[in-house]
């Protein structure tokens, strides 16, 4: 019995044995089990617990936390607090606005002179006192020589003076001839008139000039 083509086909009868496959099962049949610790179980509540909006919403104070009072954030949002605080920027100029001594900066000196140019009293102040005093023009200075030339360039008067002279000259000629624009009208208003155009025509219309070789056409 020990020996070991036996051994070998008793094992390969146990595992074809459809009674020893199913012995354990026979044996936890009736056996309750609840999956409450299972690992999938306890995989659907931890995805429970990261989507629920309960706990997603839990509020701050709840929490159980230390805060630290020397954080970087925290000591940046009050330093970003004090910058924009109106009262701590005004503070300084508050306390020094009536403490002050006015000297002659070159600010002011600049400033001084400027409204000094920009005084249209001091502006005006040389010429009224010139015009108190009176001013002498002689006739030939050179501002007036130039105002009246100026004034008889742009004289109508003036340019038409020679036009003027001219009219009149060529009344009572003794010949028409004599006056160049006469005989410059006469001989266009020959041109454009329609007898001296068919002058030379009346003259020759009834001389017929007939050759001797067309003497049958007669």
């Amino acid at each position: 019995p020990d020996q070991n083509d036996v051994i070998q086909a008793r094992k390969a009868y146990d595992l074809q044995s459809d009674i020893n496959y199913k012995s354990d099962m026979e044996w936890l049949r009736g056996i309750g089990w609840i999956p409450t610790d299972s690992i999938d179980v306890k995989k659907v509540k931890h995805a429970q617990d990261i989507l629920s909006d309960i706990t997603y919403r839990t509020k701050v104070d709840s929490l159980q936390f230390t805060p630290v009072a020397d954080r970087v954030d925290f000591v940046a949002a009050k330093q970003s607090g004090d910058i924009l605080n109106d009262v701590k920027y005004r503070e300084a100029w508050h306390a020094s606005k009536t403490k002050y001594t006015l000297v002659d900066t070159p600010t002011m000196v600049a400033a001084r002179d400027a409204a000094r140019n920009l005084n249209d009293k001091l502006y005006k102040d040389g010429w009224e006192k010139l015009k108190a005093t009176g001013y002498n023009m002689p006739v030939d200075a050179l501002s007036i020589g130039h105002a009246k030339s100026s004034q008889d360039k742009q004289s109508e008067l003036k340019y038409k003076a020679e036009y003027v002279k001219q009219l009149g000259h060529h009344v009572g000629c003794h010949d028409i001839y004599d006056y160049p624009k006469m005989v410059w009208c006469m001989h266009l208003g020959k041109m454009q008139s329609n007898r001296e155009y068919k002058k030379e025509f009346e003259k020759h219309k009834a001389k017929i000039n007939v050759p001797v070789d067309m003497l049958d056409i007669l």
